[in-house]
């Protein structure tokens, strides 16, 4: 009797998953927004001045990090070719993952976001599986931004967020994945700058 009702059911649900409107929902281009909020024992102005470009970052710098732990490269460094709008970041990750980040909002102290666009033909096809390569099909990574929040007690708050797109048959699922990578990738950043930031800030008093 079990048997015989799977079977109906099959059968009453097999159009409804072959229906064109189903199949759009399922492959609908989504557009997801991760952000990561960090308070940071040092002035804005130290901060400002470890986001816009970011030194090479030794590997004892880095933490833990799941993301890495399942292929995702870990961060190298993010050069600068002058400050402004309509300067170009490049965002190295091991591996040979380049991000070319356009500059389009520059307030020092304030506020820095770009677009983002991977050289993929420089990723080798080993790094990533297909399903989570950047730049691919399923999954590319669009914009970042970094936002300052002063505090009263002379710290700062250190918004980093970014926008990624996702587009396969299971978007729904996929979605909490690519969540997680960008938000634990967002994290590692985060702590590298705090890191660098209080020390500078110690170094100072």
């Amino acid at each position: 009797m079990a048997t015989k009702n799977v079977c109906l059911a099959v059968v009453v649900l097999l159009p409804l998953m072959t229906n064109p409107w189903l199949h759009d929902v399922l492959t609908r281009r989504d557009l997801r927004t991760v952000e990561n909020v960090r308070v940071i024992h040092a002035s804005p102005a130290i901060v400002w001045k470890n986001i816009e470009r970011v030194p090479k970052i030794a590997r004892a710098e880095l933490p833990f990090s799941w993301a890495h732990q399942i292929g995702f490269p870990s961060p190298v460094e993010a050069t600068l070719s002058y400050p402004g709008i309509g300067g170009v970041r490049h965002a190295t990750f091991e591996g040979g993952v380049l991000f070319i980040e356009n500059i389009d909002t520059w307030e020092p102290g304030h506020r820095l976001a770009f677009s983002i666009h991977a050289q993929t033909d420089q990723i080798p096809p080993t790094t990533l599986d297909e399903h989570v390569r950047i730049g691919g099909p399923f999954f590319d990574v669009l914009r970042g931004e970094y936002a300052i929040e002063p505090l009263p007690n002379g710290e700062t708050r250190l918004h980093l967020s970014s926008q990624h797109r996702v587009s396969t048959d299971f978007n729904w699922y996929a979605r909490f994945w690519t969540d997680g990578v960008m938000s634990d990738v967002q994290e590692t950043i985060l702590t590298v700058i705090q890191r660098r930031c209080e020390g500078q800030a110690h170094e100072g008093t």
